[in-house]
């Protein structure tokens, strides 16, 4: 089950001794930035926990399966983000 941006707000402040409405400032600061340095084309890395950057996909050449015509797909951004190996090994069990 997800958890709900929400629910993500609720758990800040009941783990953090933080009221919910300090709680969201901070994750809609955090989020509004992250989206900001993602669109200025810059890589955010948080050690220990992930790296996500941005990519240019190059305009190529597509194919509709019903009709078979055949378009060209632009050009467009899109996100790569990757999980760093102590997050992968906490969630596995074999870091402490």
């Amino acid at each position: 089950m997800a958890i709900s941006k929400k629910d993500f707000i609720n758990y800040m402040a009941a783990n953090g001794g933080k009221t919910k409405k300090s709680c969201k400032e901070y994750l809609d600061l955090m989020l509004d930035t992250f989206y900001l340095l993602l669109e200025e084309g810059e890589a955010i890395r948080f050690t220990g926990i992930m790296k996500a950057e941005t990519k240019i996909t190059p305009e190529r050449p597509g194919r509709n399966p019903q009709t078979g015509e055949v378009y060209t797909v632009p050009k467009r951004k899109r996100i790569k983000v990757t999980i760093s190996e102590v997050l992968r090994d906490k969630l596995n069990g074999e870091r402490d």
